[in-house]
């Protein structure tokens, strides 16, 4: 029996090649997320971060969750006030988070979030840069 992808991953997937360009020629690190573990971002996102590619960053958050691997404990509730206000109420938002490197050291980044619409599914793209 052939398993089927989950409806948020095939969307993610046809995001991914719609918004190529944004997602391999931004100067910024790039993702969208849904939930856990349906997120895509970029390789200068995981550059940012320590890792080798997407890939890798992706399967960091296998097992836990993006905020808990990826979000310093003090910025994790910003990031989720701002992200349900993306979703929700449709307001973009530009804020200051620490995030954590694949080492454990932390930094801090500048990240904006914008409400995009994708075939009917309201979502938010992440641009994040060095603060």
């Amino acid at each position: 029996m052939a398993e089927h992808a989950h409806p948020h991953q095939v969307l993610l997937n046809q995001l991914r090649q719609e918004y190529a360009e944004i997602f391999t020629q931004s100067a910024q690190g790039v993702y969208v997320y849904m939930d856990d573990p349906h997120w895509i971002g970029n390789d200068r996102l995981a550059a940012m971060l320590g890792y080798a590619s997407a890939q890798e960053l992706h399967d960091a958050t296998a097992n836990s969750s993006f905020l808990d691997t990826l979000v310093a404990p003090e910025s994790r509730q910003r990031v989720v006030e701002n992200y349900q206000n993306v979703v929700n109420k449709k307001v973009g938002a530009d804020i200051r988070v620490t995030m954590k490197k694949k080492d454990g050291a932390t930094f801090q980044i500048k990240a904006i979030f914008v409400p995009i619409m994708y075939q009917g599914t309201l979502m938010a793209l992440h641009f994040l840069s060095p603060a």
